[in-house]
């Protein structure tokens, strides 16, 4: 009797061990449907109704697109608009407008120039119109609605020059209006609109081959940039911000001038009541070509899931970054990731880095949840 005892108790502790591994073994991403197209470079926005408009990108270099698809996250599934959009378009921006439409601006739709042409997609709908264009083409501009209701367009690249210049989206006339320019020119940057209704803009390449630290902050009610004294703890273009929950600002990986020999791992907070800059824990990984690939989740933490094999969480409580399970296989460069309302998120395309070799993009899908 004894025995048998001990030998169900043994049992008893292999079953709960095993299940117990088996709980914090379970994946939090996974693959669900593709994508009609593969893609990198595009937009991924999500509607009023909770769906998810993906437009544009690249499946290589000189394949770009004009189609668009709509992500229905109650079937996991993705199909056509009954419209295309009026021009192919990769590094533009998508805009969610408070009246359910979408701004979508700037972006290359061949390999001679960027866009001065932009667009508004209307759920209603499902069509793609044109609206005026921009004062200046624009590709790795930035692209922020502000609390009155009109879009902050700033910097950028217009096939000759990184631009310092700016304009007003203003959705009831459908017009772009011009503002005083930035305190410097920025490319491929990032912007952040901050609890106070201004915008945080970061970093971004001064010139071919120079990336910069400074940071401005652009004021709605006077229309107007100025500079912050301090700048960042490292230069950075092609990284990543999102306000956290608390107001301050996590700014995170990106490169210096160095480009794919300078991805980094670091990652700082700025507070916009002292703006300063502190620096954080660093990244698992070096990641960068990350814009719109991060989310900050109900609870607070931050999902990063681009320009790596892994996704990870950074933690504002504890100041420090962990691996998510689950493997996207690849390192996706500007692929995207959209928080969608039932707290889950949609982690879609991008393109794989191979040397010697083309860069190809996925139509592969994944879903982020706790």
């Amino acid at each position: 009797m004894q025995i048998q005892i001990i030998l169900l108790i043994a049992f008893l502790l292999t079953f709960s061990i095993g299940c117990s591994a088996q709980k914090t073994s379970a994946e939090n991403i996974k693959k669900i449907a593709k994508l009609e197209n593969a893609r990198a470079a595009h937009t991924a926005t999500r509607l009023l109704d909770g769906k998810v408009l993906i437009l544009g990108g690249m499946q290589k270099n000189g394949v770009f697109f004009d189609e668009a698809e709509l992500f229905d996250p109650q079937k996991n599934s993705f199909t056509k608009p009954k419209h295309k959009m009026t021009k192919k378009r990769v590094s533009h921006t998508a805009t969610l407008l408070k009246d359910g439409r979408v701004l979508i601006v700037g972006g290359w739709s061949n390999r001679n120039a960027p866009e001065r042409s932009a667009e508004i997609y209307d759920p209603k709908t499902q069509k793609f119109v044109a609206v005026g264009n921009t004062k200046f083409a624009r590709s790795g501009h930035g692209s922020t609605l502000l609390e009155n209701g009109k879009v902050l367009i700033a910097g950028g690249y217009d096939g000759e020059r990184n631009l310092s210049e700016a304009e007003l989206f203003n959705p009831k006339t459908n017009r772009f209006e011009s503002i005083k320019k930035m305190q410097t020119a920025r490319n491929v940057h990032s912007a952040t609109k901050l609890k106070d209704g201004k915008v945080l803009i970061t970093g971004g390449e001064l010139r071919r081959g120079k990336v910069i630290s400074t940071a401005e902050i652009f004021n709605p009610e006077t229309n107007e940039f100025t500079n912050i004294s301090t700048k960042m703890n490292a230069i950075r273009y092609k990284h990543d911000s999102v306000l956290l929950t608390d107001g301050n600002v996590l700014i995170f990986g990106g490169s210096d001038d160095r480009d794919w020999g300078g991805k980094l791992k670091s990652a700082e907070i700025f507070n916009p009541e002292k703006q300063t800059f502190t620096p954080t824990k660093d990244m698992n990984f070096a990641r960068f070509k990350i814009s719109q690939t991060a989310t900050v989740l109900k609870n607070g933490k931050v999902l990063i899931a681009g320009g790596s094999e892994k996704a990870e969480f950074y933690d504002p409580k504890k100041k420090s970054f962990e691996i998510v399970s689950g493997n996207l296989g690849k390192s996706l460069h500007y692929s995207t990731v959209t928080l969608l309302k039932d707290g889950r998120a949609l982690i879609l395309g991008g393109y794989e880095f191979v040397h010697g070799g083309e860069p190809t993009s996925t139509n592969q899908a994944w879903i982020f949840k706790t």
